[in-house]
């Protein structure tokens, strides 16, 4: 649990985004207060229950205003995490309730009283732990899918609809290939092989060049990947994955050879076959 609160947590930075979640909680506010009418509100004229729900509501959306953008733009800039969002909040959430408490003290001219700003303080928490546990629950929401998004790896259909150009750093041997055909590469001294599959036929061929070159040729399809210092496979092509860290081999389809894996790229190959 407290390595979740020590997580990276990157408040609302889009402008836009930020006044639209602004009025929205406001907005919320009033009409929680004017539809439900809690804590008394139903023993006003319904002409002051709209006027005050809605003073409310503005208090709340002016508190949050100052605090969004003159302060939390300062504070957040280093090292934020979830843990320090949450009692960031909180503050917001019991300065909301001061300025509650002044305003509705000054429309009812009451004194002061410590005993009801405490009270105004829990009630705000009480009313705004509805729409922040609902922000919360979008906002990571929206974490989530947008991490799908960026690490998520493009359907095939996309992914292979483009030629690769493959040299291995020598443009007298270059080969126009498409990505998904490919199986595996690997080098030998200066040489580099290319296992291809089309129509259930395997073919090979061998240029001269680095394998570190052909890797960068291959950069853009997010399927390959260096498993070990001689062999790039194409993880579409994996059909098992055997042995542990120290002495780990992937066999593929359409291909005979075991390539080997390197102990520093084990773990790799393990999260990205997992569900192989």
């Amino acid at each position: 649990m407290a390595n979740l609160f020590k997580r990276p947590f990157k408040p609302v930075a889009a402008p836009g985004d930020k006044l639209f979640s602004i009025l929205v909680f406001g907005l919320f506010i009033f009409l929680f207060l004017y539809l439900f009418e809690p804590f008394g509100m139903s023993g006003l004229k319904p002409r002051q229950q709209f006027f005050i729900s809605l003073g409310f509501g503005f208090v709340t959306t002016f508190v949050l205003f100052i605090f969004k953008y003159f302060f939390e733009p300062v504070i957040t800039k280093n090292r934020w995490t979830l843990g320090k969002n949450i009692v960031w909040d909180i503050f917001i959430a019991s300065s909301i309730g001061v300025a509650n408490y002044f305003y509705i003290s000054l429309v009812f001219h009451q004194p002061f009283v410590f005993k009801y700003l405490l009270l105004g303080i829990w009630t705000t928490m009480l009313v705004g732990s509805i729409p922040v546990t609902i922000s919360y629950t979008v906002r990571f929401n929206r974490i989530y899918r947008d991490a799908l998004i960026e690490a998520a790896i493009s359907p095939e259909k996309t992914l292979w609809d483009e030629e690769v150009i493959i040299s291995a750093g020598n443009p007298k041997n270059e080969l126009k290939l498409n990505p998904g055909n490919i199986v595996y590469l690997c080098s030998n001294d200066n040489y580099v092989t290319v296992v291809t599959v089309k129509d259930e036929v395997t073919s090979r061929v061998t240029i001269r060049g680095t394998l570190k070159s052909a890797e960068s040729e291959l950069i853009n399809n997010k399927r390959f990947l260096r498993c070990h210092k001689c062999y790039i496979i194409n993880l579409d092509y994996v059909a098992t994955v055997r042995g542990h860290n120290q002495n780990m081999t992937v066999s593929l389809l359409n291909a005979a050879t075991e390539i080997p894996v390197s102990r520093s790229r084990a773990d790799l190959v393990i999260k990205l076959t997992k569900k192989i």
